[in-house]
């Protein structure tokens, strides 16, 4: 896997920025509906007078796709961070890594 991948070790910046966008996506596409189930069912007026199970998709893209820098700004800079702080710490403090 790693020969295919260019045998490197390291995660590429364009690789850590694609990956948070689609992890941070996947995970609001994923979890939206039941965060509002969730919201629904806290609501003082009870679930079915704040909608029931209608329209639990709207406002979707819009959450997904605000989410999406969020998590590829995160993902990118963990990356980088995690890449120069190992350079820093001796190996005997990150042996697995």
């Amino acid at each position: 896997f790693e020969q295919r991948m260019g045998g490197d070790k390291e995660t590429s910046f364009r690789v850590a920025l694609v990956a948070g966008g689609a992890a941070g996506t996947a995970v609001d596409v994923a979890l939206f509906p039941i965060d509002t189930i969730k919201t629904r069912l806290q609501a003082p007026e009870g679930f079915l007078k704040s909608g029931g199970f209608r329209g639990i998709y709207n406002g979707l893209a819009s959450a997904a796709a605000g989410s999406a820098p969020g998590a590829a700004l995160f993902f990118s800079t963990y990356e980088m961070m995690k890449k120069r702080m190992m350079d820093r710490i001796e190996d005997r403090y990150h042996p697995a890594c």
